[in-house]
């Protein structure tokens, strides 16, 4: 990585001389993503990572990069540190109030917080946690270093683990800077917290928490704060529900958070709340915008408004349900404004300037992978700064737009179609239909429309070489997925594989209908409830000539019995003994006789959300009644894959088996 500045700009000047060529998996696999983005406190340098894959070295590779928002080359920065990337790569880029920029890097003992200044000097590693540091925060008078890291277990490995046994917590600690003392506990090890944010005065930092870990532990967190000199600990949102992601106004008066109002159900919407901080649950305000999700929230420095994005509600609906736009709200009516121009976009990793006026983000089109840019907050002029992937210009893409039908009781359906390069609309291909997770999940522009918020290698299904292979791909958005609020993720309730699976085929017969979509050449692929709807089509109709089906479900009630999210199935069918005759109808292993669609079943050994004995039941029911189906089992892998060498294994296993079938 240390010359991965000069390699951009040697990209560039090979695509001018270059034909747009097919995309490969080879292509995909070389794709680059920015995972975090900071602008600094004067709003003059922005720092950002970027994450390679190299399936040499099987790993995501990080790089950190600071640029200035005026424009100009990037310096990478710390070259000789190995940046923290996880699975999800989440090297936490912060700004220290000195100018100094800090991230998480690798090191014997864990992530530590590595401080290093502009000009690539002075490197410093601050923390040594014993066990490594999850999240920290910089306090703003620069005295103080908050971070979270996991208590200790014990010194030797129990000889049995006890089922139900309470992990060690993660615990927020403060680490004094000036003077400099010894790090020390802030919480109780009863409370595992999940997010931390100092007050402007830094004087005490607010925190989340919850009194469990695992799957739902989100829909049971508190806040509460506690002074950096230490002492009693004050409950700020004290309330049923989820909690999280606290924010102090820019004067300390007001904090903002994430909230399901109190409710304790997954399939609450998320949204903004605004609070007085001086007490507990004092004049709490919602601020549903149409049942909007909230993923982030910067506070405008008037303390007046605030800029979020978001996904549901008032801006993401209809041909827009594809987008995640940011968004300024208004506190003292509510009213919400787009931000920037009225164009197709995924704005993520936001980051304001201290003095409000310049926005920076990662901006995802529908043919790209991102790119920094920077938006001035009054004008909404924005300008882009970098280009990661010059390669693109050398790849024929395919088009990818939304599209909408109607489907069995008239309800409007929609869904992105991805066509060849160059197709002109006047003659029937193969289609391939790819089914979202969730189900309270879906699909947005990008390269890779399932994965854009992270590295979008863990997607098991190369669309876009799908597409220069003549294929085209639909993306379908059925009710009980987003885009239709919380009553169209209501509408499958004890009904998994009804409304939707008619909502997916319905499309598919509008694209038949237009003559797009060849009747005889149809394949149909999806991962974790994708993989659920893959296995239910293939059960229901046998108009589909292959199917791959990933984190693939097949008893509805292993997922309550054996993984770490058990109650989401309660919420949407009550308990097994409950609602037997529910669980066993929606299930697709109980119509497995009816199958007739070559299957590959992909799944990771270690998945904790859709159990590998799920897929196994299915195949080996599959096996015994004579049906053609294939399963890879990958040693490792979770509920997704992030090892690049298994990424590009199963893209490719996958690639070949719709070829195979469907061609």
């Amino acid at each position: 990585m240390r010359h991965a500045g000069l390699l951009l700009v040697a990209a560039v000047s090979i695509t001018s001389a270059q034909a747009p060529r097919k995309v490969a998996i080879d292509d995909l696999m070389s794709l680059r993503t920015i995972n975090d983005v900071k602008i600094s406190p004067a709003g003059d340098q922005i720092a950002y990572t970027v994450s390679t894959p190299s399936v040499a070295r099987n790993a995501h590779e990080a790089a950190l990069f600071v640029v200035p928002v005026a424009g100009g080359a990037p310096r990478q920065l710390g070259e000789s540190y190995r940046i923290f990337s996880p699975a999800l790569p989440a090297p936490r880029v912060r700004w220290r109030p000195d100018g100094r920029v800090s991230l998480l890097v690798a090191e014997k003992t864990g992530p530590q917080v590595l401080s290093i200044k502009t000009d690539n000097s002075a490197a410093q590693v601050v923390t040594s946690a014993p066990l490594g540091v999850s999240g920290y925060e910089w306090s703003p008078d620069g005295n103080y270093l908050a971070f979270l890291t996991r208590d200790a277990g014990p010194s030797t490995p129990p000889i049995a683990n006890k089922v139900g046994a309470v992990p060690p917590a993660t615990r927020l600690w403060i680490q004094p800077l000036n003077p400099a003392g010894p790090a020390r506990a802030m919480t109780p090890a009863d409370q595992y917290v999940d997010s931390i944010a100092w007050s402007p005065d830094s004087s005490e930092i607010a925190y989340s928490w919850a009194p469990v870990v695992g799957f739902l532990a989100p829909y049971q967190t508190k806040i509460f704060a506690v002074a950096a000199e230490g002492g009693a600990i004050r409950p700020l949102i004290d309330r049923a529900g989820m909690n999280v992601s606290p924010q102090f106004s820019p004067d300390g008066k007001k904090i903002s958070f994430i909230s399901t109002g109190e409710r304790t159900g997954i399939i609450a919407p998320r949204g903004l709340a605004i609070a007085d901080a001086a007490s507990r649950n004092a004049n709490i305000r919602a601020y549903p915008m149409n049942g909007a999700w909230i993923a982030e929230v910067h506070w405008m420095p008037a303390g007046d408004a605030v800029i979020v994005t978001m996904n549901e509600g008032t801006f993401a609906t209809g041909a827009h349900m594809f987008e995640m736009p940011a968004v300024k709200v208004t506190l003292a009516d509510g009213s919400a404004a787009r931000l920037g121009e009225e164009r197709a976009t995924l704005q993520y990793n936001m980051s304001l300037s201290r003095d409000g006026q310049t926005l920076a983000y990662r901006e995802v089109g529908a043919r790209d992978m991102g790119d920094l840019v920077v938006m001035d907050v009054a004008s909404k002029k924005t300008r882009q700064l970098t280009t990661i992937n010059p390669e693109l210009k050398q790849l024929a893409l395919g088009e990818l737009k939304p599209i909408a039908w109607k489907s069995f009781d008239g309800m409007e359906i929609w869904g992105l179609l991805l066509t060849p390069p160059g197709y002109d609309g006047k003659s029937k291909i193969p289609m391939l239909v790819y089914c979202h997770g969730g189900p309270i999940g879906g699909v947005t522009l990008g390269i890779f429309p399932q994965f854009m918020h992270v590295p979008g290698q863990i997607d098991p299904y190369p669309t876009e070489a799908f597409a220069s292979a003549g294929f085209a791909v639909l993306f379908p958005m059925p009710r009980g997925g987003s885009g239709y609020g919380e009553a169209g993720h209501r509408m499958i309730i004890n009904d998994w594989g009804g409304p939707d699976y008619q909502d997916i085929m319905a499309g598919v017969d509008h694209l038949i209908a237009q003559g797009l979509a060849d009747e005889n050449r149809l394949g149909v692929m999806g991962a974790s409830y994708g993989g659920y709807m893959t296995n239910w089509i293939v059960t229901q109709t046998s108009r589909f000539k292959a199917a791959a089906a990933g984190a693939s479900i097949a008893d509805l009630s292993d997922l309550y019995y054996l993984t770490d999210g058990g109650d989401l199935m309660a919420e949407y069918y009550k308990l097994p003994w409950e609602n037997p005759d529910g669980y066993a109808r929606s299930s697709p292993i109980t119509h497995a006789a009816k199958v007739t669609t070559p299957l590959l079943i992909s799944h990771g050994d270690r998945d904790p959300r859709v159990p590998l004995a799920t897929a196994q039941k299915f195949f080996r029911r599959l096996q015994a009644l004579g049906k053609t189906a294939e399963m890879d089992i990958y040693p490792r892998g979770g509920h997704v894959f992030y090892e690049p060498q298994q990424e590009k294994a199963v893209m490719t296993r996958n690639f070949d088996w719709m070829l195979k079938y469907v061609r």
